[in-house]
């Protein structure tokens, strides 16, 4: 895998927190509503004795949950694992980490944000995912009937599960987990390791809802989750599906590509494009729900992480779109930009980029079931 711009604030900022000894953190929160606005209620810390037994941080975590215990390679992390920072902002943080690990530790931390209406930038940064000109920062959909996606590698994994609360004016609640790894040996985590990440978002997720009083649909149990988007491995460019035979994210593409599964729920959807060269040139993204708000994603757009100007429109390797989205919560965005390889940007191909946009974005926003996107003239 790449590892272009691995050192993201957000990876810096973890690295400095929970260090000697290391605590893992868990950003979580109870919530209830109240008037209209939502509040979240208070957390059990390492030191209260009236937590109840079987659960951590309010219910949202289960003490004998086996995906936790897996991850963790701990039998049944207790309240004395919960260190809680509470503050008077919305998503409220807890750190979170087992004293006592067994064998086949996973992940030595586990963080899990749960946020209502928070802004795309943060959301984004959560999932790892704000870099939108790496080809190696892609994400995979959850599926299974969730709204979510997973950004995995060798560095952290991160899940993702929205839960889209009913309502006259539908909203949304968005959890978060990121696991980061025992040790650091340069390996992306298993199809298991995945599929369970992914499992024990959509549990907390539930509670998260129910806790809120979000009335939000539920997905089936996760078994399996689809592959993520391969990345470069030692330096090897991973095959490519050729030019009209994708299938998944790219379907329609007119380049060669690098995709994953389509998911109709995924909040976001990525596919990279091949260019002349054979190397990926450019990457083409959807963002639903959450992840836009006031009519654009803050990604980050070339070091400007400002706003997108309009609906639609681009110029020098950075194209975007947009539609109405009812069904996911609000508007679509959707963009194609070309990457940063360390050493600058891969060359604009004005006319592919518009026309990969153009098939990527009425292909993705159909099946999203939103209105026909609007492309700049």
């Amino acid at each position: 895998m790449s590892t272009a711009l691995m050192n993201t604030p957000d990876q810096a900022g973890k690295r400095r927190r929970g260090r000697a000894p290391r605590v893992a953190s868990v950003i979580l929160a109870g919530l209830a509503v109240t008037a209209g606005a939502l509040y979240f209620t208070g957390m059990y810390g390492s030191g209260t004795e009236d937590a109840p037994p079987a659960q951590l941080c309010d219910g949202l975590v289960q003490r004998d949950d086996r995906d936790l215990q897996w991850l963790l390679g701990a039998r049944e992390p207790s309240a004395a694992d919960v260190i809680t920072d509470r503050t008077s902002d919305e998503p409220r943080e807890c750190d979170f980490s087992p004293r006592a690990s067994g064998t086949g530790v996973r992940y030595e931390e586990l963080d899990i944000t749960v946020s209502r209406s928070a802004g795309s930038r943060y959301l984004l940064l959560e999932l790892g995912r704000q870099q939108s000109d790496n080809a190696a920062f892609t994400v995979s959909p959850i599926g299974n009937g969730w709204r979510g996606v997973l950004h995995t590698d060798p560095g952290a994994s991160r899940a993702t599960v929205v839960m889209l609360c009913e309502g006259d004016e539908p909203s949304d609640l968005t959890v978060n987990l990121t696991g980061r790894p025992a040790g650091y040996e340069g390996k992306d985590p298993t199809d298991e390791q995945r599929a369970r990440l992914a499992r024990l978002t959509s549990r907390i997720a539930v509670r998260a809802a129910q806790q809120a009083g979000c009335k939000a649909p539920h997905g089936d149990t996760i078994d399996t989750v689809a592959d993520p988007i391969p990345s470069p491995v030692d330096n090897t460019e991973p095959e490519a599906v050729p030019s009209g035979k994708a299938t998944g994210t790219c379907e329609g593409v007119p380049a060669p590509t690098l995709e994953t599964r389509a998911d109709p729920l995924a909040p976001i959807e990525d596919c990279v494009v091949i260019g002349k060269a054979g190397k990926p040139a450019s990457r083409l993204a959807a963002y639903y729900g959450p992840f836009v708000r006031d009519g654009y994603a803050a990604t980050y757009k070339r070091g400007d992480s400002g706003r997108f100007s309009g609906p639609a429109g681009g110029a020098d390797g950075v194209y975007w779109a947009s539609a109405k989205c009812p069904a996911q919560g609000g508007t679509a965005f959707f963009t194609s930009e070309t990457l940063y390889t360390g050493d600058g940007h891969t060359s604009p191909d004005p006319d592919l980029q518009q026309s990969a946009l153009q098939r990527f974005a009425e292909r993705s926003a159909k099946a999203h079931g939103c209105e026909a996107p609007v492309f700049s003239e």
